[in-house]
C-alpha cells in the first residue's frame, strides 16, 4: 500500500472549529472540543501580544479528561460542559458533571471549574497540568517548536493564600494564581504507561482534593496575568462607542449578526504607545492583533456611522507613525501611512525553498493605506462629528496629499507597488498573497502592479482632501492650501480619464475594468471582485457603475453567499484559494457600501442578504473569508479552516449588512 502523501511543509492552523475569545491584546483559543492543549491541527493557547504564553491547560478529574458534550461562547467567555465518565454512579447515567468557565479580560484569563454530582458524596482528584511555550505567532502560525519556558514555583506562604507559578522570559510573564480553596503545585507528574490523558510527567499542575455531595458542588478557580513589557499596543481605556448610532436595531437574523459583530469589535480595541489615547481596531485574530494601516482605516471606515469616535482615534493613530524619510528596507516614504505596527520584526519562512517574508517592526509596504486614510479623514469631516479632531490631523492630512500626488510613478502614470527590498510583500494590496494578480490563462503578473481599487482610493482621496482643504483655509490667506487643492482636483480629473483609457478591457460578456496594470501597463483580463471597491468613489460614471455592478451579480462572481475574489471562468480559479476565487466577508461589503452610495439598492439588498446567509453557515458572524463555493452546490457557506475570526473589517461588515436590509 503506497505511503500517504506528506505536507512539505507545516500547515497553517485550522480555525474554523475552534473555539475563540477575545479582549485585546488578549486572547484564548480553545479546540473544537473545549481543551487547552496543543493541537495538531488546530491553534490552541492563552495569547498577549504577539506571543503564546501558555499553550497547556489540561483538566482531569482522577487522572481523566472530562467528556466534552458542549462548549458555547458569549463574547469574552467560553463555557465547557462536560462528563467525568471514569466516576462510576448508581445507574448508567452519568454521575459527575464538569463545567468550566474561561473569561477573557485584557491582560487576565480566569478559569472556573465546577464539579457537581448527582451521588451522596464523591472525594476526587481535581487537576489542571500547565506549561508555557512562548511562541511567537509567526512561529505558532507556521508551527515551528519551541522551547517550552519553567516555571518558578511560588507555594502558599504566610503572604499569600494561593499559590502561585511563574513563568519569565525576555519582558514577557505570566503568573498563574490558584486561590481558595487552597490549591497544591505538584512539579512533576508520574503515570503508568496505559494512561490516557497524553499530559506528560515534569510539568507543573494544581492539584485540588474535592469533596463533593448531591446539592453541594465543588469551585476551584485560578487565574493567568499576562504581561509584555515590549508590547506596542495595549486595550483601549475608552467607552465603547458602537452604540452611539441612535437607529432602532433591526431584528432577525440581521440584528443577530450586527449584534455578534459589535460584541467582536468591542474585544478587538487598542490603543498603541505613541497615541494612548487614539483606539482603532486591532486587524483580527488570531495573528493581527495590532494597528494596520488598511484593514483598521476599513474597519473604521465600515463602522463610521455608528462610531466617530472610532474613526477619530484610526486617523490619529496612524497619523504617529506617518513616513518621515526614504528607507527601501521598510519602504517608508514622506507622508505615507504605514502597512502594520509590530513590537519586534516578523519573520515568515514559507515555501521549499526556504524564502523569508522579513518585515521591520513598523513597515510601510503598502499601496493603498495613504489613500484609504484621506477618505476616511474627509468622510469624517463630512459627518460634522468631530471637527476639532480633523483640524488637528490637517498637517498630517497635507503631508498625505503630497504623498499621493507624486506617488503616481507606475505604469502609464498610476499609483503602483513593488517590493524593493526584496523580503517585504510581493503584493502590497488587500490581495497581498504571491498569486493574487494573474492572467486569465493563469499567468502572474509582473510589477510593478496598478490596481483598479488603489486608483478608486487615490480618486476619492485627492477630491476629499481637495473640499477638506477649500473648507480650512483661512479667508484671504491659506495659499499652500489653495495650491494643494487646485494640484489635487488636476490630478483626481486626470487619473479619471487615464483609468477609463487603460483599464477597461472586453470579454465574451462585454467590458469590465481589470483587476490591474501588469508592469508594462497591460491590464490582467481575469475579472475579479476589485472592480466592486471602485463603486461610490465617483471614479465610475452611472453607465461604468451599471456595467460594474451586473458583472458582480452575476453567476461567475457572486456565489450567492457572497462576490468571489476571481471569476470562475479564470484558469487560476480556486474556491479554497486565498485571493483567487474564495469570497471575502469586508470585500463583498465594501461592493455593497457602492452600490448603496450610487444607487443601486435593489441589487446591494440582494448581496447583503447572501451575506447574511453566509452569516448563519457560521453562527451568525462573518469570518475573515470562506469557500467560493457556492449556493447552487452547497445549501451553506463552506469554511476556509485558516480564516481568521474575529476580524475587524468583517465584523464591521455587518455594519453595511444593516444598511442595506433596513429601511
Amino acid at each position: 500500500m503506497d505511503e500517504p502523501l506528506k505536507p512539505s511543509q507545516p500547515l497553517q492552523p485550522s480555525l474554523h472549529r475552534q473555539h475563540v475569545a477575545v479582549a485585546a491584546p488578549s486572547q484564548l483559543w480553545l479546540g473544537s472540543d473545549g481543551r487547552l492543549a496543543p493541537d495538531p491541527v488546530g491553534l490552541t493557547g492563552v495569547f498577549h501580544a504577539d506571543t503564546r504564553l501558555l499553550d497547556r491547560a489540561l483538566v482531569t478529574v482522577d487522572g481523566a479528561e472530562p467528556e466534552s458534550v458542549g462548549v458555547s461562547v458569549r463574547g469574552g467567555r467560553i463555557t465547557v460542559d462536560g462528563l467525568a465518565r471514569n466516576i462510576a454512579g448508581e445507574t448508567l447515567d452519568p454521575a459527575v458533571r464538569v463545567v468550566q468557565t474561561w473569561d477573557t479580560e485584557p491582560g487576565t484569563v480566569r478559569h472556573r471549574i465546577e464539579l457537581t454530582t448527582s451521588l451522596p458524596r464523591v472525594d476526587c482528584t481535581l487537576a489542571v497540568h500547565l506549561s508555557a511555550d512562548f511562541a511567537t505567532m509567526d512561529a505558532v502560525r507556521v508551527g515551528r517548536r519551541t522551547d517550552r519556558v519553567e516555571p518558578e514555583h511560588h507555594p502558599v506562604d504566610g503572604a499569600h493564600d494561593a499559590a502561585r507559578l511563574v513563568w519569565a522570559a525576555d519582558g514577557r510573564s505570566v503568573v498563574v494564581t490558584a486561590a481558595t480553596p487552597r490549591a497544591r503545585i505538584v512539579t512533576a507528574i508520574e503515570r503508568d504507561e496505559d494512561d490516557t490523558d497524553g499530559f506528560p510527567s515534569g510539568h507543573p499542575s494544581l492539584v485540588w482534593s474535592a469533596t463533593l455531595g448531591r446539592g453541594e458542588p465543588f469551585r476551584a478557580e485560578w487565574t493567568a496575568a499576562l504581561e509584555d513589557a515590549g508590547a506596542i499596543v495595549r486595550a483601549a481605556q475608552d467607552h465603547d462607542a458602537a452604540g452611539q448610532a441612535n437607529d432602532e436595531a433591526p431584528r432577525g437574523a440581521v440584528g443577530g449578526l450586527l449584534a455578534t459583530s459589535l460584541t467582536q469589535l468591542a474585544g478587538l480595541r487598542l490603543v498603541s504607545d505613541r497615541a494612548p489615547d487614539a483606539p482603532f481596531l486591532a486587524a483580527g485574530a488570531p495573528w493581527y492583533f495590532t494597528l494596520f494601516g488598511r484593514d483598521s482605516l476599513w474597519a473604521a471606515r465600515l463602522m463610521l456611522p455608528r462610531d466617530s469616535a472610532l474613526a477619530a482615534g484610526t486617523l490619529r493613530a496612524l497619523a504617529a507613525y506617518q513616513g518621515k524619510q526614504g528607507d527601501v528596507d521598510s519602504a517608508e516614504e514622506p507622508g505615507k501611512i504605514p502597512h502594520e505596527i509590530r513590537a519586534r520584526e516578523l519573520v515568515v519562512s514559507h515555501g521549499p525553498g526556504g524564502d523569508q517574508l522579513r518585515l521591520p517592526p513598523v513597515y510601510y509596504g503598502t499601496v493603498d493605506a495613504t489613500a484609504l486614510w484621506l477618505c476616511l479623514l474627509g468622510e469624517l469631516w463630512r459627518t460634522g462629528r468631530a471637527p476639532d479632531a480633523v483640524r488637528a490631523l490637517l498637517p498630517a492630512s497635507q503631508r498625505a496629499a503630497d504623498w499621493l500626488l507624486g506617488a503616481a510613478t507606475g505604469p502609464r502614470g498610476f499609483l503602483a507597488y513593488r517590493d524593493e527590498s526584496g523580503h517585504g510583500l510581493s503584493n502590497q494590496g488587500w490581495k497581498d498573497s504571491a498569486d493574487a494578480m494573474q492572467f486569465l490563462d493563469g499567468r502572474r503578473a509582473d510589477g510593478p502592479i496598478a490596481l483598479a481599487e488603489v486608483q478608486g482610493y487615490a480618486y476619492q482621496a485627492a477630491l476629499e482632501a481637495a473640499d477638506l482643504f477649500d473648507e480650512l483655509r483661512q479667508p484671504g490667506g491659506g495659499q499652500g492650501l489653495r495650491e494643494q487643492s487646485s494640484a489635487l482636483r488636476q490630478f483626481a480629473a486626470d487619473l479619471r480619464e487615464r483609468f477609463r483609457e487603460a483599464f477597461w478591457v472586453d470579454d465574451a460578456e462585454g467590458k469590465f475594468p481589470a483587476m490591474a496594470l501588469d508592469g508594462g501597463g497591460t491590464p490582467l483580463d481575469s475579472p475579479g471582485s476589485n472592480m466592486g471597491h471602485l463603486l461610490g468613489t465617483g471614479l465610475l460614471d452611472a453607465d461604468e457603475a451599471r456595467i460594474v455592478v451586473d458583472r458582480l451579480v452575476g453567476p461567475k462572481l457572486f456565489s450567492g453567499f457572497g462576490i468571489r475574489t476571481l471569476t470562475t471562468a479564470a484558469a487560476g480559479y480556486w474556491p479554497l484559494s486565498y485571493h483567487c476565487g474564495s469570497v471575502w466577508s469586508h470585500d463583498t461589503a465594501i461592493a455593497v457600501r457602492g452600490m448603496l452610495a450610487d444607487g443601486f439598492r435593489s441589487e446591494a439588498s440582494h448581496v447583503a442578504r447572501a451575506l447574511v446567509r453566509a452569516a448563519e453557515s457560521f453562527g451568525g458572524s462573518l469570518p475573515e473569508l470562506f469557500s467560493g463555493v457556492g449556493s447552487d452546490e452547497s445549501d451553506r457557506a463552506l469554511a476556509y479552516p485558516a480564516a481568521c475570526r474575529p476580524q475587524a473589517w468583517s465584523a464591521a461588515s455587518a455594519v453595511v449588512v444593516a444598511q442595506a436590509l433596513v429601511s
